[in-house]
């Protein structure tokens, strides 16, 4: 009797989990929380990623001598500009060595009014999950983080079509809007 019991639930376990899907492909959705950071703006203050909650925010990882990001740049501060009144805060991070040296005149000449920041290894290691083993990425790498400060999305350049076509990723920032 309880062997038949046992046979039962498992039947039963197995049809709710097993039928919903059936005929269709399962979605499922994780959410990450993205890590918190505290990183020197390119013009010497610092922004703390705390001052970003209740925002839809598109990380912009870069350096100034990519044609793909002197490219996006622009593109990502014309959404900035179009959205910023309804939650929309873009953040460039620069990866690049000389750090302010080549990051302010880069702001100047593309004529970026979001905030742009000079990346460390932690954020990349927090961010993208680099690691000794993938100790790279291809930039531009978006990272599409919703109100409740979960990230919402990952495109890195070369692998998903929205780190290079600005209309995909304004259709993903709209939806999060």
């Amino acid at each position: 009797m309880l062997f038949a019991h046992r046979f039962v639930i498992s039947v039963l376990l197995f049809s709710f989990v097993t039928l919903p899907i059936i005929g269709q492909q399962a979605v499922v959705e994780v959410t990450e929380a993205a890590p918190y950071f505290i990183l020197p703006t390119h013009d010497g203050n610092t922004l703390r990623s705390t001052s970003l909650k209740g925002k839809v925010v598109v990380l912009d990882f870069f350096q100034t001598w990519c044609p793909d990001c002197q490219k996006s740049s622009p593109e990502l501060e014309k959404l900035y500009k179009q959205y910023k009144e309804k939650g929309l805060v873009v953040v460039g991070i620069s990866h690049d060595r000389e750090k302010a040296l080549v990051v302010t005149p880069y702001v100047k000449k593309y004529g970026l009014t979001h905030p742009v920041l000079i990346g460390d290894l932690s954020i990349a290691v927090n961010y993208i999950g680099i690691t000794p083993e993938k100790p790279q990425f291809s930039i531009p790498y978006l990272i599409l983080i919703d109100r409740e400060g979960n990230i919402a999305g990952q495109f890195e350049h070369g692998r998903h079509r929205e780190a290079s076509n600005i209309q995909l990723l304004e259709e993903r920032i709209k939806g999060l809007l």
